[in-house]
């Protein structure tokens, strides 16, 4: 379990490491990604019913940007199996039809940051 000295610590790192991306690609950055109470119940409730999935995994990808990559998130369900792993909701090794519920919309910061604490400023 991470406490919040290295936390902290992991954030300034990366948001040293934005400091020497090119101009265009630090602009495109983000700090940190929100998903809201309502969008978790949406995506843990698209199995319907009593058949709500277990979590979200969270995948990290990237865009390149003048060369230099630029971290994003993509969020989605996932279900407990009878032997206790946790598999990605209705994904297989091809791409599903669209709309799959996948949350990669999500509100980043900058633009939505709250108000400054030590991760965020």
């Amino acid at each position: 379990m991470a406490n919040w000295q290295e936390v902290k610590d992991k954030v300034k790192a990366f948001r040293d490491y934005v400091k020497g991306l090119t101009p265009n690609a630090k602009k495109e950055a983000k700090y940190a990604f929100m998903i809201t109470k309502d969008e978790i119940i949406k995506m843990l409730d698209q199995a319907g019913g009593a058949q709500n999935l277990d979590g979200l995994r969270v995948y990290i990808a990237a865009d390149i940007i003048e060369g230099q990559m630029v971290p994003t998130l993509y969020f989605l369900g996932v279900k407990k199996d009878t032997d206790g792993n946790y598999n990605d909701y209705e994904i297989g090794t091809t791409l599903p039809p669209d709309p799959q519920p996948l949350l990669g919309d999500t509100k980043p910061c900058p633009v939505w940051c709250g108000t400054p604490n030590f991760l965020n400023s």
